[in-house]
């Protein structure tokens, strides 16, 4: 049965799960030509360790999610891009730490290119000679991120602030893994995390439901349900404590980079986690937020630019926030922040401050359904988390300020947080 889901901006999310077990979102929208589609899988970089049915617990190397990815762009006649191309259509994917999406965009063809998209998903070529050439192209890749100044910062401040938990761990692996991965492996990991019950797809346009749906049935293999189950995944346990408290390196940048975490106990589920992430939100902005006093003193100490920002990450298994800048003097900054986030420990935060960030959020939140891809892909997100989307703007209307202020005073500890810090490589002479 097909049930309708009413957005904040009086459209219409069709939302059915069929008897293979797929879940499918369809969001219509009226007299746009563009059609953006994402068939995502539960299963992203952290989960190496799980049960299968009548052989037990198996461990496979770090990296096979991201490696799946791109095989699965591979086929015998060719590869993936070509076939999408000669609809018209624009194809990608990529991995985060608990999901892996394929997508793609299009104005003509949206049939055909949904078609595709479901058959080369569900569908990999795998061989000895192919899965050796690939370990090559992604080691390049790891290789390329260990330069990226972003990555390297956020990198170190992971594992630091993770003993254990997967999380700290690059999406892709590391060099070692990536030659350690099978073709039995990627068969192992695509036959267990790839099946309909742990898949979703969103598909976002001038679209018909019925349509959509008939194409989904007609081309997405049917399932054993007596088969699928709730996948059992494994995952260390992680002390409460953090590895280091501040981790420095050097890299050939031109300014150093800031970078300040906090590790949180994952302890929110469904709308308590939805409810978390909001009121998050309203506590960085109330340090970065650019309309902030805060901002401007930081920014006129010329301790922070445009990069400041910071970011509230969580799910089931994780969470953490960031906060960060580009700074020519990381120490001060450091001293400044801690110095910011004590007194907002110790005073009462502004009601009004809030109501204007509330409604910040609240304007923003609807702009958000003007992005396809942004929409498409937070539902999905969303629903693998179980957090009840649908019910955002109330749960967002709900937070008063003792929630933002009980947050910044549980969450915020320095106890439990960790410093990164890149500076550009010294010259010599």
């Amino acid at each position: 049965m097909v049930a309708q889901i009413k957005t904040p901006t009086g459209e219409v999310v069709y939302q059915e799960q069929l008897p293979n077990g797929l879940t499918v979102f369809v969001f219509v929208k009226p007299d746009f030509l563009k059609k953006y589609a994402v068939l995502s899988t539960n299963y992203g970089s952290i989960d190496f360790k799980f049960r299968i049915p009548e052989e037990g617990i198996v461990e496979v190397p770090l990296g096979v999610a991201h490696f799946l990815e791109h095989k699965l762009f591979e086929e015998e006649t060719g590869n993936i891009f070509t076939r999408f191309a000669r609809w018209g259509a624009s194809v990608n994917a990529f991995t985060s730490p608990t999901q892996t999406n394929y997508l793609f965009s299009t104005i003509d063809h949206w049939q055909e290119s949904l078609a595709d998209l479901i058959s080369f998903v569900g569908h990999p070529f795998f061989t000895e000679e192919n899965v050796e050439k690939e370990k090559g192209i992604i080691e390049q890749e790891l290789r390329m991120y260990e330069d990226h100044p972003e990555h390297r910062l956020h990198s170190n401040l992971l594992s630091n602030l993770y003993h254990e938990n997967p999380i700290r761990l690059d999406i892709g692996g590391t060099v070692e893994s990536i030659f350690e991965i099978t073709v039995e492996d990627l068969l192992k990991c695509h036959r267990t995390f790839y099946q309909p019950g742990n898949m979703a797809l969103a598909m976002v346009g001038d679209l018909d439901p019925e349509q959509l749906l008939s194409i989904v049935r007609q081309n997405y293999s049917q399932w054993d349900l007596n088969n699928v189950s709730e996948i059992e995944r494994f995952y260390p346990a992680e002390p409460r404590e953090v590895v280091n408290a501040w981790v420095e390196e050097r890299l050939s940048i031109a300014r150093p980079h800031y970078l300040l975490g906090f590790k949180h106990e994952p302890k929110w589920r469904g709308e308590e986690l939805l409810k978390q992430q909001i009121t998050m939100s309203l506590v960085w902005r109330l340090i970065v937020g650019r309309s902030s006093q805060i901002f401007t003193d930081l920014y006129q100490a010329d301790l922070v630019n445009d990069s400041f920002g910071a970011s509230f990450n969580s799910g089931p298994q994780f969470a953490y926030s960031v906060i960060g800048s580009e700074t020519d003097n990381p120490e001060r900054l450091d001293q400044e922040l801690r110095r910011i986030i004590q007194r907002l420990k110790e005073e009462s935060v502004s009601s009004l401050d809030i109501e204007r960030l509330k409604r910040q959020i609240y304007g923003g939140h609807l702009a958000s359904y003007d992005s396809f891809e942004y929409a498409a892909n937070r539902y999905i997100s969303h629903y693998f988390d179980q957090t009840p989307y649908h019910r955002f703007i109330p749960i967002l209307q709900s937070i008063e300020v003792k929630d933002v202020e009980q947050a910044i005073r549980d969450l915020l500890d320095f106890q439990y947080a960790t410093v990164s810090v890149l500076r550009p490589v010294e010259k010599n002479g």
